[in-house]
């Protein structure tokens, strides 16, 4: 087999570079390399496949022959139960109690829930308010994740449930997420996230237990997995449930809210794709069918192009536990082997003119799961992944039928690390131009 092109060698500065802005230096190191190359990371190297046949030899592997990625890190923070570090066994059974909430009737029951938290969310806008959208969407992202997931309406306990679920999410500072050095008392970002970790198990708790000792039959997430089984029909325990819990915040709540906020920042900026969007929301009135604006072609590809130009999450990695070939080439258990989002979603032989924000693309042809990705793949794809297309559909719609906004300035956002996640630099300042009619 041919020996593995060694990518550059390990720096501080050019590591700290590629982990704010991986997709730069993505693209100059494939442009260097080659489709395969290893480079360096604070967890060791990592064999890096920037290709659809790389996502493909990747997440149609064995599930058993790889480990999940910064455990030692991780497995701290989100707890061990958590399926971001969960394997094997526990990984299954994990995933095989978090999936019902997630499909079919029960997770489409939500629309009604995210329209109405648009509609609460942009009450308080007035014409010439200046705003960062991306706030914006947070905002509207975080009320349906407590709503959906927590059962927590509005009133007196929404504003407390705010602090404390910002306050577990606020914790997680990518020198934790990233390496367990800074994971000691002496840094202050750890000393807030046991703090947040802490009121936000007992918050967990409390609902859990309500819940609990109403048996109202509650169709938010938590009572459901308050009241899922085991195939021995065994409960789920109580730091099992918080940490599944934090897991989909974390990967529903930052996701969507950054996919919606990119998603304003490309349409106010293409009036064309945002004059079709409305020529096809609009026929279906003011407070239309969540499903029926769920299944419109255009919205869903304005979705997509979204996703594809500004993912989320950079890369996918996985550690071999045993031997695989991969890419030509032999890799052996303890190297960890990584699928590039952001090259193959920027790849000019599958999206001409990658850099231009085209939705028709979408609509012109089907791309596999290993040519759009933006959650990844295979066994460990992430399982709020149509959740958080359908929060992302109905939301937009919402604001764009319902609302006339402008950017601020001509700068656009550039994508930078927040966090696990990419989002944009500046949060997309806009200004509101007022409420807007109809079809209007």
């Amino acid at each position: 087999m041919p020996t593995l092109p060694r990518g550059p060698r390990f720096a501080p500065l050019q590591t700290y570079r590629f982990a704010t802005r991986p997709f730069e230096w993505l693209d100059t190191w494939r442009a260097t390399y080659g489709d395969v190359f290893l480079i360096p990371s604070l967890n060791g190297p990592v064999v890096m496949g920037t290709t659809p046949e790389a996502a493909r030899q990747v997440f149609t592997a064995d599930p058993d022959m790889f480990a999940p990625f910064g455990v030692t890190a991780l497995a701290p923070l989100l707890g061990d139960g958590s399926l971001l570090v969960a394997s094997g066994e526990s990984h299954r059974r994990g995933r095989k109690l978090l999936t019902p909430p997630f499909h079919g009737a029960r997770m489409r029951a939500y629309g009604e829930a995210m329209r109405d938290e648009v509609e609460a969310a942009t009450a308080r806008l007035s014409p010439g308010l200046e705003l960062r959208a991306h706030d914006l969407t947070t905002t509207i992202s975080l009320h349906v994740i407590l709503r959906t997931i927590f059962g927590v309406g509005r009133g007196p306990e929404r504003s407390e449930a705010v602090d404390l679920v910002e306050g577990a999410l606020g914790g997680l500072h990518p020198a934790l997420v990233f390496t367990r050095t800074f994971q000691r008392p002496w840094f202050p970002p750890y000393r807030r996230f046991l703090e947040g970790q802490r009121r936000y198990a007992a918050f967990v708790d409390a609902r859990a237990r309500a819940h609990r000792e109403a048996n109202d039959g509650a169709e938010h997430i938590l009572g459901m997995l308050v009241d899922a089984r085991h195939d021995d029909d065994s409960p789920m325990e109580d730091a099992e449930i918080q940490s599944h819990l934090l897991t989909l915040v974390i990967a529903g709540h930052e996701t969507t809210s950054i996919t919606l906020a990119w998603a304003l920042h490309e349409l106010l900026r293409a009036p064309a794709v945002l004059a079709r969007l409305r020529a096809e929301l609009d026929p279906l009135g003011p407070r239309p069918d969540p499903d029926a604006v769920a299944r419109l072609p255009y919205l869903d590809a304005v979705v997509k192009e979204t996703q594809r130009l500004r993912p989320v999450v950079t890369d996918v990695l996985r550690v071999l536990r045993m031997p695989m070939d991969f890419m030509d080439h032999r890799l052996e258990p303890g190297m960890t082997v990584a699928v590039a989002i952001g090259s193959i979603h920027r790849d000019p032989t599958l999206y001409p003119e990658p850099e231009v924000f085209r939705p028709e693309r979408f609509l012109e042809r089907k791309f596999g799961p290993f040519e759009h990705l933006p959650f990844g793949g295979g066994h460990r794809r992430c399982i709020g992944a149509a959740f958080s297309d359908h929060e992302s559909k109905l939301v937009l719609a919402a604001l764009v039928t319902g609302w006339d906004f402008e950017p601020v300035d001509a700068t656009p956002d550039v994508p930078v690390r927040r966090n696990i996640a990419m989002g944009p630099s500046r949060g997309v300042p806009v200004r509101v131009v007022g409420p807007r009619a109809p079809g209007g």
